[in-house]
């Protein structure tokens, strides 16, 4: 019999469904992967259901004009430089398919999540890792001359994420300064992930493409940003004249996103954007944070406060993953996930706060019990 090739059963279950799949089956709390514990907002639901039985067929593969305008009026761009894809990850994959091939290197960060890696082998170029640094006291740290001297005659790209997962960084204006020099300086593309770019603690991200819309790729998703991350709604923000190329990749892969949740969410844009609701989610999530962080500080952990994203990052000597959806029922990610080139830091977990204050709450209960166990 044939078999299947080896990027196939070479494939391995995500770490994120196999803690939440441990997380069901052990009855834990699941602050590992990062998906909203409710419904999304109202008036996104409202809009999805105007929408069924009005926008039920094909969609053109750059996504449906009401939602491409409505994304480029939210992102200060012109709608025609939009694609929908179904959600961030197939946009990521679309511009990995478009953007660089065999014997090209693609630059990204570790911590690194954990799709940019794989697509980039899948476009045939090799991902190339330069780790930040975790301080007890000063946190994450990036450091730019690291970057810069990793790029070599085969680099590609650089693939960003801002704010950033797992480690919450929120680049400085003088950071992605010199992000862009080092690109222009190497005639480098940009794929800058901002799918968390509503989610974030004090001042606004500035995002890459207003740096350098020449050259970035801006990747963004309703399901970040509308609580709805079953929807599949993602899109690209090109430099200006190459969306119809981007197209083309686009109609072989999923061909178009859901077409009654692209109107929903060309509905709900301007209405969250309006209404205030940004403001609202991120007040939200600023209460779990300081709820979650202090409860861990108050079980020995060391705490690292993200500046976005709804993740925090922590260390604690005595815990692993997989000892604390067993024993404890809590289910967090292991900071290992994030690392393949570079060991990661002993003791280091991701922790989701985009869950109810019952369910952190219960998770911190449930955390200080174990700790008293082992007492």
């Amino acid at each position: 019999m044939p078999q299947l090739h080896d990027r196939a059963s070479a494939s391995q279950e995500s770490v994120f469904s196999r803690m939440s799949r441990l997380a069901a089956q052990h009855g834990a709390v699941n602050l590992g992967q990062g998906f909203p514990p409710g419904a999304p907002p109202p008036f996104l639901l409202r809009a999805a259901q105007d929408a069924l039985g009005r926008s039920d067929q094909y969609t053109p593969p750059a996504g449906l004009g009401s939602l491409r305008d409505a994304l480029g009026a939210d992102l200060g761009v012109d709608g025609a430089d939009i694609t929908v894809t179904c959600g961030a990850t197939e946009a990521l994959n679309v511009l990995a398919l478009s953007l660089y091939g065999p014997g090209d290197e693609v630059l990204m960060l570790e911590p690194v999540f954990d799709v940019y890696m794989p697509q980039a082998r899948l476009a045939g170029a090799a991902p190339v890792t330069v780790p930040m640094r975790l301080d007890p006291q000063a946190g994450w740290t990036f450091d730019l001359n690291a970057l810069a001297a990793a790029v070599t005659p085969r680099t590609r790209a650089l693939l960003l994420n801002s704010p950033f997962n797992p480690t919450g960084t929120v680049f400085t204006p003088d950071e992605l300064a010199g992000i862009v020099a080092l690109a222009r300086r190497h005639d480098l593309w940009i794929v800058s992930d901002e799918v968390y770019d509503e989610l974030y603690f004090g001042e606004r991200p500035v995002s890459l493409r207003t740096l350098a819309p020449e050259r970035t790729f801006t990747v963004g998703s309703a399901g970040k940003r509308l609580e709805a991350t079953g929807w599949r709604v993602g899109w690209i923000a090109a430099p200006p004249g190459l969306s119809a190329g981007l197209g083309g990749v686009r109609q072989v892969t999923s061909f178009c996103a859901p077409a009654p949740l692209q109107a929903a969410v060309a509905a709900a844009l301007p209405v969250a954007r309006d209404s205030g609701f940004y403001d609202d989610l991120r007040a939200g999530y600023a209460a779990r944070l300081a709820l979650l962080a202090g409860g861990l500080r108050d079980l020995g952990a060391t705490v690292f406060e993200p500046r976005g994203t709804y993740f925090l990052t922590a260390l604690h000597p005595d815990w692993t993953a997989q000892t604390l959806v067993e024993a404890a029922g809590v289910a967090v990610i292991p900071g290992e996930a994030f690392y393949a080139r570079h060991a990661a830091p002993h003791g280091l977990l991701r922790v989701a706060f985009c869950k109810s204050a019952d369910d952190i709450h219960l998770a911190l209960e449930r955390l200080e019990r174990h700790r008293r166990g082992r007492a």
